[in-house]
C-alpha cells in the first residue's frame, strides 16, 4: 500500500535514508529535517503489513525557467531485501500520477553517478538524461 508518510514512520524511513546515502546520519538531526519537510514535501511511503519497504519525497514547486509547476524526485529507495518486486515501479507511477493530478508539466530527478541500476530503471521508465548536476561541498 502507498501512503503519505506520517511523523510514526520516521525510524523506518531513517533506516532508509542511511542506506541509501551509504552512511548513519544524526539521529535527532534527521527527526528535526523530517518533521519539517514532511509539511512541505509530498512523501509516499510504501507499506507492506506494518513494514515501510520503500518511501519517495516528491517536491512540488513552480519554477520560471519551466514557466510553469514541476515536480521533483528528492529521494527514492526502495529495501535491497525487497527489490525486484516492482516496488520502485509502483512508488514511481504513484508519484507520475500524482504530480500530474496536481497540475505539473515535468517530472525530475538527481541521482548519483554511482547507482547505474537506478539509471537504468529511470529510463525504463520514460525518463531522460538531459543535465548535468554539479555540486560544490561547502564544509571542509
Amino acid at each position: 500500500m502507498i501512503r503519505k508518510m506520517n511523523s510514526s514512520d520516521f525510524e523506518k524511513v531513517y533506516k532508509l535514508v542511511c542506506h541509501l546515502e551509504e552512511t548513519c546520519f544524526d539521529l535527532d538531526k534527521m527527526k528535526m529535517i523530517m518533521n519539517e519537510l514532511i509539511h512541505s514535501h509530498d512523501i509516499f511511503v510504501f507499506e507492506d503489513t506494518d513494514n515501510i519497504i520503500g518511501y519517495l519525497d516528491l517536491k512540488i514547486e513552480y519554477q520560471m525557467h519551466h514557466c510553469d509547476k514541476v515536480a521533483e524526485i528528492i529521494e527514492f529507495c526502495v529495501d535491497p531485501k525487497h527489490r525486484s518486486q516492482h516496488i520502485g515501479a509502483k512508488l514511481f507511477e504513484y508519484a507520475k500520477t500524482y504530480a500530474k493530478d496536481n497540475g505539473c508539466v515535468v517530472l525530475d530527478l538527481t541521482t548519483n553517478q554511482k547507482r547505474q541500476r537506478a539509471h537504468k530503471f529511470y529510463e525504463n521508465h520514460g525518463m531522460d538524461q538531459t543535465h548535468y548536476k554539479y555540486t560544490l561541498n561547502l564544509i571542509d
